[in-house]
């Protein structure tokens, strides 16, 4: 499963995004039912609040590129507020290395993932807690690939046992420690 924060909608390759139609009735079920899964419960323990905003922002860019959205997706958008919640930046970071270890390209951006993280990060003003630069980047990146990535039968890269407590906890103690430096 691969929700995707909403503030990566806009660069999101346009199979990941159409992806998400099925996504979302996962991640409704989820929350619904309270469940737990490793690999996205950072998306759950947001809440509908973030669930409503990232479904609303998907139906956007969704029309933005012109891709179908059904009846029943377009009914469910125009039934809820809610409030604007920025993602976790671990969150988004993690998302962005994925797709580069995947070699997913951004959509019609000629952009590095580590170029959009990096606008995000600079975005956000989090200078105050860390530094961000292509030497973490990579270090992260080359951490997340020993620790959560395996090749499938067409020799491609896909997550394994993802666990997104670990992800951040790592990430956090590699920023940490880089910045020590």
């Amino acid at each position: 499963m691969r929700i995707i924060p909403y503030e990566l909608y806009k660069y999101a390759p346009d199979f990941s995004l159409c992806a998400l139609r099925k996504e979302f009735g996962i991640y409704n079920y989820c929350l619904n039912k309270q469940k737990t899964n490793k690999a996205m419960q950072p998306f759950l323990n947001m809440g509908f609040d973030y669930f409503h905003l990232s479904f609303d922002e998907w139906i956007k860019e969704m029309k933005k590129r012109k891709h179908y959205i059904n009846s029943f997706h377009l009914f469910y958008a125009d039934r809820h507020t809610y409030p604007k919640i920025k993602t976790d930046f671990f969150l988004i970071l993690e998302c962005c290395i994925q797709w580069e270890l995947k070699n997913f390209i951004s959509y019609q951006n000629y952009l590095s993932w580590f170029e959009i993280t990096n606008k995000i990060f600079k975005d956000r003003n989090n200078y105050s807690l860390y530094q961000f630069n292509s030497g973490i980047y990579k270090k992260l990146m080359f951490w997340y690939q020993k620790k959560f990535m395996t090749k499938n039968k067409n020799n491609n890269l896909k997550p394994k046992k993802l666990n997104m407590e670990i992800v951040f906890e790592n990430f956090h103690n590699i920023f940490k420690n880089y910045n020590q430096l």
